[in-house]
Formats: C-alpha cells, structure tokens, sequence
C-alpha cells in the first residue's frame, strides 16, 4: 500500500523503519492525527538532515524508528526538535491526516511557531493549513500576517500583491499607519474583502500628487482633496469613486467646471505638463458641444494643451450637433 506512495515523501522513509522496527506503518497509520503529524514532523528532519539519524538528548539518545514506534506526539516532537515552541503541536493538528507536501514546510512551520511565537499560532489558526497556506504566510510583509488575510489570500503572488497595494495607500495617506492597517484587518468581518479594506483605506489618502490647476476660480474648480472627489462622484452621479487610486498615483487629475461637468486631465511624458483629455456630465452621458467647446477655451486660456481636431472642424462640429440625438438616442 506505501510502495504507491500514499503517503509522498514520507513513505520512503516509512518502509526503510519498518525493516528496523516491524510494525512502524501500521502504527502511523492508525495513529490519530495529532501523533501521525508528530511523527510526520520528526522525518521531515530526518529527510532535512540528510538520512536517519539518533534523536534525543546525549544522556539519552534514541533510534529514530523506536521513538517513533512507541513514543507520545510530545515524546517524538522533543527527540526531533529538542525545543518545542509552545502552539507548534496545535498547528500541525491543523495539517489533517496526510503530510505537507515538502519537508520544507515542516521545518518553516516549526519556525514559525518558534520565531513569530503567538503572533505565528493566532494567525494560522483558521482552517487547515497547508504548504500552500505555509507560503503565503512567509510572502506577506510581517505586519499584515493574520488569519484574516490568510483566509483570503491563495497565492503567494497575491500576497505579494497586496503587500505593494498597502505600499501605495501608506504612500499617499499618512492616517494609513501601520497599527491603524494592522487594526482593520483585526477588525474584518467575514463578509469582508481585502480590496474593500484597501479602498477605505485610500479614501482617507492626504499625499495627493499637486494639480495642474493651481489656481482655481469661479468657473474651473480644482478637485484636490479625496473628500472633494467623492462628493463630486456622488453629485454627478459616475464611477468617480473607482478612480481614485489613478488621482493618487498622479495618473489623472480633475476639476470642475461651474458645476456643470467635470474636466479629466492626464499627465503628459518627461513630466511635459497635463492635457486636456475629457470632459464628464452627470451620469456619463454624452456631453453637449457648446460645453465642451467653453471648457476648451478655459483651458486655452490657462495654457493647458488639447488634442487639436484637425479638417473641417465647423462642419463636423454641425453634424455631430444636428445627429447627436440620434446618435445617443
């Protein structure tokens, strides 16, 4: 049955004990999960170590297959380990019946519980850890290692991910300290989402890049505060509020224009300025001409540049005024 490799990497070693300590697999195998785990653990070291080996302390020393044969899960762990961290034997409970997929993972596991003490136990606590789970935790930047990003994190490129996302909002916002990120991921609850945490987050920025409109008046009104973007998102009724991670980053900038419409500037290469590059009425809809045209000539008059519409633009500005009903009806 362990000739197939039930049981992985550990059946190797399994059947090469057995020889010395008849009986050994049927012993593993009908142990509860908290021994099995334990004796997991011990050839995890055995395999790191390079080959069987003596465990125990020098008054005394123990073959590695007696220890395992008849020994306690406290007994195993202590012959393989010397030091046991407190939490390390509840954490492998955790693993299940069958072992991690690496030797690997064992030794991280146990120096997780031996280096990040109960900070390491609380945050794996949830659910069934794995090798996969193992390595997601060792991606996350220390201060957001918790079960409820464990719980909502698969990969370690997404852990990765999000420990650059919390780069960026700690960036652009000096309220985003560490202790107030490392208090909202406490604080999630289940239904909660790591994306949904980030955007409050940001909400709250105060780094925002210097606008191109530095001096604001009656018509044209710089948006140059989180606040004053999203009560403008809301009064003009857009998906303003999904954009501001793109205001933030310097990506885009806007205003508004005597309350009529809101104006998008986008930053030109080799910092060369802004330009003009939309216009935005309520709900998105499409902008009439003779506005668009007076936002024009605000920004010419503030020497913000446009794509220039060449050919004969009187004409196309007469049709797209006579079919534009038709168009967006």
């Amino acid at each position: 049955m362990l000739e197939g490799g039930l049981l992985g990497w550990v059946t190797e070693q399994l059947i090469k004990l057995d020889d010395q300590v008849p009986g050994l697999i049927a012993r593993v195998l009908t142990a509860a999960p908290k021994r099995r785990q334990a004796i997991f653990a011990a050839l995890a070291v055995n395999d790191v170590r390079g080959g069987d080996f003596t465990i125990g302390d020098d008054l005394f020393p123990a073959p590695l297959a007696e220890v395992i044969r008849h020994g306690r899960a406290s007994d195993i762990l202590r012959h393989a380990f010397n030091q046991v961290p407190e939490g390390f034997s509840g954490l492998l409970e955790r693993i299940g019946e069958r072992p991690l997929g690496r030797p690997q993972d064992y030794m991280l596991l146990h120096a997780v519980a031996a280096g990040d003490g109960s900070v390491g136990v609380e945050a794996l606590r949830d659910g069934r850890i794995t090798g996969r789970k193992l390595a997601v935790y060792s991606a996350l930047d220390d201060r957001w290692r918790h079960a409820n990003t464990l719980g909502r994190i698969d990969t370690t490129g997404e852990a990765l991910t999000f420990n650059r996302a919390v780069d960026f909002v700690q960036a652009v916002s000096t309220r985003a300290t560490d202790e107030v990120v490392a208090n909202a991921i406490a604080a999630m609850r289940p239904t909660s989402t790591l994306p949904r945490l980030l955007d409050r987050l940001l909400r709250r920025a105060d780094r925002l890049p210097e606008h191109p409109i530095t001096a604001g008046d009656n018509e044209l009104r710089p948006l140059a505060s989180m606040r004053e973007l999203l009560e403008a998102g809301r009064k003009h009724r857009n998906c303003l509020a999904y954009r501001l991670a793109d205001v933030a980053a310097g990506k885009m900038a806007l205003a508004e224009f005597r309350e009529d419409c809101l104006v998008e500037f986008r930053p030109l290469t080799q910092g060369r300025g802004w330009l003009l590059r939309d216009v935005h009425i309520e709900r998105n809809r499409p902008v009439p001409l003779a506005l668009f045209a007076e936002v024009e000539a605000k920004c010419d008059a503030l020497g913000v540049p446009r794509i220039d519409e060449v050919g004969s633009c009187d004409g196309w500005k007469s049709y797209r005024n006579f079919t534009g009903e038709l168009e967006w009806g």
